[in-house]
């Protein structure tokens, strides 16, 4: 599994993934709280390829994502997919969700998890990728490594 900003698909099928995510970091205002559920308006995709058995051919499986925040709690994000067309003789079957916001309301590690299930039941073990929350009042430098996001948070009223 990989989690990136966009997959373009050419006209045979072949996916391109941009700007693979490893950071996004929640500019704040200087003494400022993030809100309990910001999240960052952002698009990203969370790309993964099966390699399904031959004699499993005939069974309908479903991906199963869920984004959990750095706490363990499970964010809002959480989505079911068939696998509609799946891929013989070893070749992998591809699917990718797009997905329009990030829970940058606690620092640490995002966790994305994804799993398939035939007949209600989990198949495979949980594939899990991590993407780091970072809240900072300086931006980033393209420096800091890998990609970088930047979740804009309004400032609050004063009290």
């Amino acid at each position: 599994m990989l989690i990136c900003e966009k997959v373009i698909v050419d006209n045979i099928g072949r996916p391109t993934l941009v700007s693979l995510f490893q950071r996004i970091s929640a500019l704040l205002p200087e003494g400022q709280e993030i809100p309990k559920a910001a999240i960052a308006m952002t698009s990203w995709v969370v790309f993964c390829e099966w390699l399904i058995a031959d004699e499993e051919q005939e069974k309908t499986f479903v991906q199963v994502l869920e984004v959990m925040h750095p706490d363990g709690t499970p964010s809002p994000i959480r989505h079911s997919m068939p696998l509609k067309e799946l891929v013989k003789h070893g070749q992998g079957t591809r699917a990718y969700v797009n997905i329009t916001g990030m829970p940058v309301s606690q620092k640490g590690f995002l966790t994305v998890n994804v799993w398939l299930e035939s007949d209600s039941q989990r198949v495979t073990d949980v594939c899990s990728s991590v993407v780091e929350i970072e809240h900072t009042s300086q931006p980033p430098t393209p420096n800091d490594g890998g990609s970088i996001i930047h979740a804009l948070v309004p400032q609050q009223p004063a009290k």
